[in-house]
């Protein structure tokens, strides 16, 4: 593109010029200018503020000070990048007629059969994608496993099987056709030491993908319209929750991942994408659950997207999205639209069984995902804090166990070592989600140290509370004047006190979160190096939806080390620095109520009606 506006003679703006940089130099830049600024934190906080530490103490605050501010800095780079970035428009073909058959879709959603009522949930859902699509000519099919047992057979698997089937026959005899489940059987994992679907979700896509390129069934059952399944080209592969798509996101998606310009073109080695995209994905934002009441946590949630967005951002309108705009590429997120053939490619036989728990990030570093900023996917938030953290401890030891993928050489699936193919951009993700677990524990260092150290406590925290508020306050206050202009006073009222509160939870919850990171850390490390056990432990949303929410006494009992770290602090501060109380005592109150807290943003609010789903334009 250079070459052919220098030979027109056209000049470009400094946008076009960014966009023609490669993504490593982007990627260095970026990194370059924020660990720059959090270093310079970190030095000039312990320097200003007379720690009373010998160097290596002070070397240690300083580092957790960078630590606490890294992402604190991302965010405020990020508020304003959009300011100065336009969202790019991923060409795309003209599918408005349906899809054709040279560009044959299926939709696939992986799930697990753990109830009747689930299948027929899971029904629901297909039917919902299908009514938002049905011009698109597409198929769609549930990707199936049981759960894990200690044998490969249950006394009600012969039932779900069978009422998943009949779902999928209703469906078929509504509509005229289309629909399929496709169920694969247990199998016996050493490592588990239990019966399970192989590999998981993972292992349902890359064998999804080789049956669709010729090999062999790997189904128990493959009941429906099979005809919508033979000859795929793309797979769109969504959870059992995403049914709130962009009407007509299936051909949207399609007729994007068809067009020349988007097509993955490789190196002279066939393992690395130097362009073009074998996943596009659609812009993911927040929003209420339409199968039950919500709770307070979820509430508050969607009062403060809507108060720190546009309604052009949640409507499906291009927006910009930091990474595809910046770097023109995206993190995968396990939701998209794929191309079978090259995605089967690049990743098969590449990462080792029994290993990796999160494979998304890892797979979008191997095959270069895009994002298609007007095609919009709205994702339930968990409905309770226990839920949060079950979740947020699962993806935590799956980052963990992909810092392997950061070293020169990779361990393969046939027990090879070889050169590590994947991107900088992949690597970097990487590395930025495990660096990300490390924040609540360098974040409770930096308070507690500098309590313990400053001669001016309150000061100490008085700095580190700017850092963390002043961005999150400019646009805060952006959002205000957006709302206010617009008339809505009442949500920015409930946008206001939604804000308060949550921005408030990283401070209420730090030892929590510490808590959690610190133990996903030290069991993925111990179950990586040493046991080779339980690598893929997990447990489905749909499981954790049919378990009972915890009692306030189950909270006191699940986070009592929170209230307990407050006292320990209260009373180190009280011998080491007294005059430093002024400042720990409001951090430990806020830490001893961590539990209630958890325990009643968990619940439904009785009286309250449910706020009316956001304006699409």
């Amino acid at each position: 593109l250079a070459d052919f506006a220098a030979r027109l003679g056209a000049r470009l703006n400094w946008r076009e010029r960014l966009r023609l940089r490669s993504t490593s130099s982007l990627v260095l830049a970026y990194c370059a200018v924020v660990y720059s600024l959090c270093a310079a934190f970190g030095i000039v906080s312990v320097r200003m503020f007379e720690i009373a530490l010998p160097w290596y103490g002070q070397a240690l605050l300083a580092a957790a000070t960078a630590l606490y501010a890294n992402y604190i800095v991302q965010s405020w780079i990020n508020l304003h990048l959009p300011q100065l970035l336009l969202p790019r428009r991923m060409p795309r073909m003209d599918f408005s007629a349906g899809i054709p058959d040279s560009a044959k879709t299926l939709v696939a959603v992986p799930c697990l059969l753990t109830s009747v009522e689930g299948a027929d949930k899971l029904a629901r859902t297909l039917e919902r994608l299908y009514l938002a699509n049905r011009d698109a000519g597409v198929g769609y099919a549930l990707l199936s496993d049981f759960i894990d047992a200690p044998s490969q057979h249950r006394d009600d698997d012969e039932a779900l099987l069978q009422a998943a089937c009949a779902q999928i026959s209703i469906l078929n005899a509504r509509y005229g056709g289309g629909f399929v489940l496709l169920h694969r059987p247990r199998r016996w994992n050493a490592s588990e030491n239990l019966w399970i679907g192989w590999e998981r979700k993972r292992g349902k896509v890359e064998e999804l993908n080789a049956y669709l390129l010729g090999g062999p069934s790997p189904f128990q059952t493959a009941h429906g319209d099979l005809a919508k399944v033979a000859g795929t080209r793309y797979v769109v592969v969504l959870d059992e929750d995403n049914d709130e798509l962009t009407a007509g996101a299936v051909a949207e998606l399609a007729a994007a991942i068809a067009h020349p310009l988007n097509h993955a073109t490789t190196g002279a080695d066939g393992r690395q994408v130097e362009a073009g995209y074998v996943v596009l994905q659609p812009r993911a934002t927040m929003a209420l659950s339409q199968d039950a009441a919500p709770s307070r946590l979820e509430l508050m949630i969607h009062a403060m997207v809507e108060i720190e967005t546009s309604k052009d951002f949640r409507a499906d309108k291009p927006a910009v999205h930091i990474d595809q705009d910046l770097f023109g590429q995206a993190a995968y997120g396990g939701k998209g639209i794929y191309d079978v053939a090259m995605f089967h490619r690049l990743t098969h036989g590449r990462i080792p069984e029994n290993t990796i728990l999160s494979h998304d990030v890892l797979e979008g570093g191997m095959v270069r995902a895009g994002v298609v900023s007007d095609v919009v996917l709205r994702e339930n938030f968990v409905p309770t804090f226990y839920a949060a953290m079950r979740r947020s401890h699962r993806w935590m030891r799956g980052d963990w166990q992909l810092l392997p993928w950061l070293l020169p050489t990779v361990r393969t699936a046939a027990g090879v070592r070889e050169r590590n193919t994947l991107s900088l951009f992949g690597r970097w993700k990487i590395f930025h989600n495990a660096m990300r677990m490390v924040l609540p524990i360098a974040s409770l260092l930096c308070f507690v140290l500098g309590w313990a150290a400053s001669a001016d406590a309150g000061l100490w925290t008085l700095n580190l509370l700017a850092i963390a508020w002043v961005p999150a306050a400019i646009g805060l206050a952006i959002g205000l004047v957006r709302n206010l202009l617009a008339g809505s006073l009442r949500s920015v009222v409930r946008g206001l006190w939604s804000w308060l509160s949550l921005r408030s939870a990283s401070f209420i919850f730090g030892v929590d979160q510490a808590q959690t990171a610190f133990d996903a850390a030290a069991r993925a490390s111990f179950r990586m190096w040493i046991s080779r056990r339980k690598l893929l432990e997990w447990t489905a949303s749909s499981v954790m939806a049919t378990r009972r929410d915890p009692s306030l006494g189950q909270y006191l009992r699940m986070m009592w080390f929170s209230p307990a770290f407050a006292v320990a602090v209260v009373w180190m501060i009280a011998r080491v620095n007294p005059p430093a109380l002024s400042s720990a005592v409001p951090f430990a109150t806020l830490w001893s109520s961590a539990p209630v807290v958890a325990w009643w943003w968990s619940q439904k609010p009785q009286a309250q009606g449910r706020p009316a789903p956001p304006s699409p334009a």
